[in-house]
């Protein structure tokens, strides 16, 4: 369970995200959805720790998260798994050597433990023959999915995704998403997703909430969405519609090798 309470940051005196409040369960994918510069990104990264919050709490299964001394809040990270925007893979390393990363930061592993770890996660992606290849020799699909494998590679209570569908057609943004809500479910994880995507949320969103100049203004299931009474939200599902229909006529509607 992580439980926000409260929380505001501020740049320059402005804030980018202004007395948020929401709870986070296991087993659930938890969506954060807005337009670009809605203080989503913002919002993820004061609950992991990558920005500091200046007002509220951040509390990760009673712990209060944010108030934490750096060498106990290495510990708490050691059970996050992050999932960047855009992989955010290391170049000069194989697909094995991105997935064991963690594993050489975080646990005390032998080698042969780790590959034979980073090597299971890879599998459970549906990756297997690729441990050699540099990330320049993947396809989008087949990048993002190493990088759902090092999210998962330390086993963690809680994933957090930033635009996991960033720069994928919509076929392969569906295989993304399936398979971070199997990944979910299976292992009991807290999942909390950033996105700007609507077929997401109708796929998986088991809770969203609506992010709107730094506020949160509606939240609920993906079933309430649809009828929420919130014009700005109305907006932002019509906005949404109208991007993915031109990605589709105009853009990258063709399957990548996923």
């Amino acid at each position: 369970m992580i439980s926000v309470s409260h929380l505001s940051k501020y740049f320059d005196g402005k804030p980018a995200v202004k007395d948020i409040s929401v709870e986070y369960s296991p087993g659930e994918c938890s969506l954060i959805i807005g337009a670009s510069g809605s203080g989503k990104t913002v919002l993820l990264k004061s609950i992991v720790g990558l920005l500091e919050p200046d007002e509220g709490e951040v509390v990760f299964d009673g712990t209060v998260f944010n108030k934490l001394p750096f060498e106990e809040k290495k510990k708490t990270r050691s059970r996050i798994g992050m999932l960047f925007q855009g992989s955010a893979l290391f170049d000069f390393a194989t697909a094995m050597e991105n997935v064991m990363f963690p594993l050489d930061f975080f646990s005390q592993m032998s080698r042969a433990e780790k590959i034979e770890r980073a090597a299971f996660c890879l599998r459970r992606v549906g990756l297997e023959n690729v441990e050699g290849k540099y990330p320049s020799e993947l396809s989008g699909g087949m990048q993002k999915r190493v990088g759902i494998a090092r999210a998962i590679a330390l086993n963690p209570q809680y994933l957090f995704c930033d635009e996991p569908n960033s720069g994928l057609d919509p076929q392969t943004s569906v295989m993304i998403d399936r398979l971070i809500q199997e990944i979910t479910r299976e292992y009991n994880i807290t999942t909390v997703i950033n996105t700007h995507d609507m077929n997401s949320v109708m796929e998986i969103g088991d809770k969203v909430m609506f992010i709107y100049q730094g506020e949160k203004r509606w939240e609920g299931s993906k079933d309430e969405i649809l009828t929420a009474d919130n014009r700005e939200l109305e907006e932002f599902i019509f906005a949404s519609r109208m991007a993915r229909e031109l990605k589709l006529r105009y853009g990258n509607g063709n399957p990548s090798r996923d």
